[in-house]
């Protein structure tokens, strides 16, 4: 899978928010997008998923235009949204949200992560069943946020600040759960976070977005060796 945006511009009405912004994302890798409030990473996102329209500049899958498809078209082929604010359903137990979204997303044929595989794949959620998600702690909320996400076929999944509210060790146990399943299952990942340390632990990419214009775009290793901060 190769997820790629070409020369993105996209806003809100009249407003262009991204100035040519430009990425490629390839399976298995993880893209860490950062940039302070207001720069244009949400947006981003949004034009990927589709929750707003691309003004100027193309979004590829696989060499494939999916810029003029709308949202639901995208879900399936595989890239999924996980909101900043977990994006659960807090009245319902993990069981019944699992299946709920594993029945919309778990087409035969056309799938490779079923709701066993979820359990498998983040075995604390077996253990809380039959409880209320919206009674769940923090960091049982996201990840069954995360489980949610990973129904179905998915190829890109677009991370949306998913440590808020957490506490640091769930953080790590969090972002070790996010590398260790984008590698084993070959799914990508683009990670918004104001967890520069933590997000940097599990990336391969990194990109630096300031008043909608990219400033930085390279590997973790060229984003290491220089002083990052210099380009808040």
């Amino acid at each position: 899978m190769t997820l790629e945006a070409r020369n993105l511009v996209a806003g809100y009405g009249d407003k262009s928010v991204l100035d040519k912004v430009s990425f490629t994302l390839n399976d298995g890798e993880i893209l860490a997008f950062f940039g302070h409030n207001g720069a244009g990473k949400s947006t981003t996102l949004k034009a990927v998923i589709g929750l707003i329209p691309v003004q100027e500049g193309e979004i590829l899958l696989d060499g494939r235009r999916i810029d003029k498809l709308p949202t639901p078209a995208r879900l399936d082929l595989g890239i999924k949204l996980l909101p900043e604010g977990r994006g659960i359903f807090p009245d319902l137990s993990v069981k019944d949200s699992i299946d709920i979204v594993a029945e919309r997303n778990c087409t035969p044929g056309n799938t490779k992560i079923r709701k066993d595989d979820v359990y498998d794949l983040l075995p604390n959620l077996a253990k809380l069943r039959n409880s209320i998600a919206g009674e769940l702690s923090g960091g049982q909320q996201q990840i069954l946020a995360f489980a949610l996400a990973l129904l179905g076929s998915p190829r890109c999944i677009l991370l949306e600040e998913p440590s808020v509210g957490l506490q640091p060790d769930l953080v790590d146990e969090l972002f070790i759960k996010i590398r260790e399943i984008c590698a084993r299952l070959e799914v990508s990942a683009i990670l918004i976070e104001h967890k520069i340390a933590s997000a940097m632990s599990i990336a391969d990419h990194v990109m630096i977005i300031n008043s909608g214009r990219l400033v930085f775009n390279g590997s973790k290793a060229e984003a290491e060796a220089i002083n990052l901060w210099s380009y808040f």
